[in-house]
């Protein structure tokens, strides 16, 4: 079992894979990708573990915290070994720098639901509280969230602080992180997120909005880097644009 607060009372790392919930599930098992890519996950561990001198040695805990589902998950998403244990590594500190895993387990808290500090001012300036809602409508399937860009604040760059911004999309990804962690390894299917964008009644120019669109840009980035771009997949419900 792992050692991390959302698996806490369930015994086995990975399940056997569950049957498919219906036809249109195409979900690959964990264990079969896991065998499949193990001389490669082997490599991203021997990587992190020979690396003595480095902080990032230290922090890596396999195979409690950190095992070869956690592994399998930066190959996938850098496809090479090199740029995979160079994103574990930076994953790994960034994760000590915003003392992520003291967070516990947030699964039950989706990001418009906090109460307090920087992810409610975040919600309540940029957001207007609805721009964004998360959600779990099923826990064998992975997290949605739904983004109405014309509900986005354009004027919350200059109201809020980089610092508030950033833990905002950090929470986010550790939210949406763990539900995946969770229902991939008690379904033993390898699970993502969906990204439902919808773009009704957007202008240009408010799409177009640089400071907002360059804080989003950088943390995203990053985002992206540390939390597994195998964790998430994009839709767009909606494409019709003003341009004014």
């Amino acid at each position: 079992m792992t050692s991390t607060p959302w698996m806490k009372g369930i015994d086995v790392p990975v399940a056997d894979a569950m049957p498919l919930v219906s036809q249109h599930d195409d979900r690959p098992s964990a264990k079969e990708l896991i065998a499949e890519h193990q001389e490669k996950i082997d490599k991203i561990k021997a990587g992190l573990m020979e690396a003595k001198d480095d902080e990032a040695a230290a922090l890596f805990d396999y195979p409690n915290k950190h095992d070869d589902l956690w592994l399998l998950r930066f190959y996938l998403s850098h496809k090479k070994t090199k740029p995979a244990i160079a994103a574990a590594k930076s994953a790994l500190k960034f994760r000590q720098k915003y003392k992520l895993d003291e967070l516990g387990d947030i699964r039950d808290i989706p990001p418009q639901a906090v109460k307090e500090g920087h992810v409610r001012e975040y919600w309540k300036e940029r957001c207007q509280d609805d721009a964004i809602v998360c959600c779990l409508p099923d826990k064998q399937l992975g997290p949605v969230m739904f983004l109405a860009f014309a509900r986005f604040d354009p004027k919350a760059a200059d109201l809020l602080s980089e610092e508030c911004w950033d833990f905002a999309f950090i929470y986010t990804s550790e939210w949406v992180y763990q539900w995946c962690d969770y229902i991939t390894r008690t379904t033993g299917l390898f699970t993502r997120s969906v990204r439902f964008i919808d773009m009704k009644g957007i202008t240009l120019s408010k799409l177009m909005d640089r400071k907002s669109s360059k804080r989003d840009g950088k943390i995203m980035g990053l985002m992206v880097r540390l939390y597994f771009l195998a964790l998430c997949g994009y839709s767009v419900l909606e494409m019709r644009m003003m341009l004014t």
